[in-house]
């Protein structure tokens, strides 16, 4: 089975002496693992970093075996982050909430396109709220909805709305 495809790097693993075990979440394939032989090397193991963008070429002998990779990048947008510690923290949480809660080899595009909204909400200025509401719609587009409207309680005290939500000891209250 070979394929040509683009994708994200979600996560890798060393293996062996100069190799890696990694997972992409690609455009048409969904979340793909493979070897990429070579991984350590110096030509390319500045590229392979979580959350950057490459173009992938799969082999594999069967659909029941680990293929293994060639890879080359498109975008590299982690290093645009690596002196700015909570976002590239963001990245992380991001590819890691993509690779516990997406099925091998199920594509879906709106996951695809969602993650490469990430890059560009990593950019503005207001991120880090627009990251909570990317995360809220990632989960949601997985189906993990959270229905936050039947969580929290709403009521208007002196002309200003409070929501708030209740637990078995306290009350939570949010402006």
């Amino acid at each position: 089975m070979n394929w040509i495809d683009e994708g994200f790097l979600i996560s890798k693993n060393r293996y062996n002496e100069n190799s890696l075990i990694t997972e992409f979440f690609t455009k048409d394939r969904g979340k793909i693992s493979g070897i990429i032989f070579g991984g350590t090397s110096k030509k390319i193991k500045n590229y392979l970093q979580i959350g950057n963008r490459l173009h992938v070429n799969y082999n594999s002998k069967s659909d029941n075996r680990i293929g293994y990779f060639k890879v080359e990048i498109l975008d590299a947008y982690s290093p645009l982050y690596f002196d700015h510690k909570q976002k590239l923290s963001c990245i992380i949480s991001a590819t890691n909430l993509v690779k516990i809660l997406t099925a091998d080899s199920q594509a879906n595009i709106k996951v695809y396109k969602n993650i490469q909204n990430l890059f560009l909400i990593l950019k503005s200025d207001d991120w880090l709220k627009k990251y909570i509401f990317w995360e809220l719609d990632l989960l949601k587009l997985l189906g993990y909805d959270l229905e936050l409207q039947n969580l929290v309680k709403k009521s208007i005290v002196e002309n200003e709305t409070i929501y708030y939500a209740n637990s078995s000891t306290e009350k939570k209250i949010c402006s």
